[in-house]
């Protein structure tokens, strides 16, 4: 929770979650071979792996059971901690607040679930692991990610004031129910997060339980109850409140900045995607056939501009095969020189181009001491994929498609 709660502070910052996983990853790597025995795959960036988000998250609850059963166990003769209770419950409305608000506003803007990837739209439903159908399906229906946006940032807003907490909450439980469901379902790495938010989600509804009974099953009038404990009005309470408001403000105004920043970078990288379809692949004047899971023959090349730099990813008729390399283009020559992306590709691909007209071009040169020739097409998926240039309609008049 201090990680996420941090790094939505600061704006989605990756330096707190770059620190967390220099402290995290190696203890979680030694549980994993000891104890876990989960299959590790190791990613860019390595605390979204997962399976050590989970044994992260499992050694925290573990911990935490640890520790209240210790000290129940020392301190069984205090009385009453409404204190504590207090000033605990207000730290958790305020991260839960700032977590549920960032999840919310990344939805807003359609950012979390980005859109459907071009190799996955000409993937079989099959070949996706249940986390990339889940994104696919939601970063297409960018409504419904926005509608979902609107509720849980309403709810983070909602939890923060005393009038409306327990509205906030009551939204805040529907919501994470669903959220763990659909984690469980469809094995997104972060169902134990989801849990813990849930779980605090639930530790501040309980004070209300008995009044929430008597009004939704009972259909009597109910009215919260005062808090056990109300802190006296000196300098330290009003710093302590003062330091509350600043964090939340800070944590929603640079979440949201966060958020619009990707959205800007993301649509630009949308506006400067360039899609060719590979039409013929000559390799030592051998025509190939274009044949499933072939991890020789290209079958798409995808162009697009990020921070600057040109990229191009190559999908061939194997999922698995594709490659992104940095792109140099010399115009004067006709030359395009090809870096590997992946560092543990060292070599890379010089090819000489010819523009044909609006649509067709050719690339020629050498790959794996092979030459080989590609005629490619230029397409627009908007207008070629049935998908993508659906439109949506309030009442479905007929079941023909909007080219028939």
């Amino acid at each position: 929770m201090s990680e996420n709660f941090l790094g939505n502070l600061f704006g989605n910052t990756t330096v707190v979650f770059r620190i967390s996983e220099k402290i995290f990853v190696q203890p979680c790597l030694w549980l994993n071979d000891h104890l876990f025995h989960f299959k590790y795959i190791p990613q860019v960036w390595t605390t979204f792996s997962g399976a050590l988000h989970t044994i992260r998250d499992t050694v925290y609850l573990v911990f935490t059971l640890l520790v209240c059963m210790i000290w129940t166990l020392l301190d069984r003769k205090r009385t009453n901690y409404n204190k504590l209770l207090y000033w605990f419950s207000q730290f958790l409305i305020v991260a839960v607040s700032c977590i549920v608000f960032f999840y919310g506003v990344i939805k807003i803007f359609a950012v979390q679930m980005s859109s459907p990837t071009f190799a996955s739209l000409h993937s079989t439903v099959g070949e996706l692991t249940p986390f990339e159908l889940l994104w696919a399906t939601f970063g297409y229906g960018k409504p419904y990610q926005i509608f979902s946006g609107l509720f849980e940032s309403g709810a983070a807003i909602l939890i923060l004031f005393k009038r409306t907490r327990v509205v906030g909450l009551l939204i805040g439980a529907v919501l994470m129910m669903n959220i763990l469901m659909i984690n469980y379902t469809y094995q997104v790495g972060v169902f134990i997060l989801s849990l813990y938010i849930f779980f605090i989600i639930l530790f501040l509804l309980a004070p209300y339980t008995h009044q929430l009974l008597r009004f939704f099953f009972n259909k009597q009038m109910a009215s919260l109850l005062l808090d056990e404990y109300i802190p006296p009005k000196t300098r330290t309470t009003k710093i302590i409140r003062g330091i509350a408001v600043a964090s939340i403000a800070c944590c929603f105004f640079a979440t949201t900045k966060s958020a619009f920043d990707l959205y800007r970078k993301i649509d630009g990288l949308a506006r400067s995607r360039q899609y060719s379809m590979i039409k013929k692949y000559v390799v030592n004047n051998d025509t190939m056939q274009l044949m499933e899971h072939d991890t020789i023959c290209w079958r798409y090349w995808n162009e697009r501009i990020s921070n600057g730099k040109r990229y191009v990813t190559i999908s061939t008729m194997n999922p698995a095969g594709n490659k992104t390399y940095a792109v140099e283009r010399d115009s004067i020559n006709h030359q395009l020189t090809l870096h590997p992306y992946n560092q543990r590709d060292s070599t890379a691909l010089q090819f000489s181009y010819l523009v044909v007209d609006a649509f067709n071009w050719q690339l020629e040169g050498i790959v794996n001491q092979k030459n080989i020739r590609v005629e490619l097409q230029r397409i627009n998926p908007d207008t070629t994929m049935t998908l993508l240039k659906t439109k949506r309609r309030i009442i479905t008049l007929d079941d023909y498609s909007d080219d028939e």
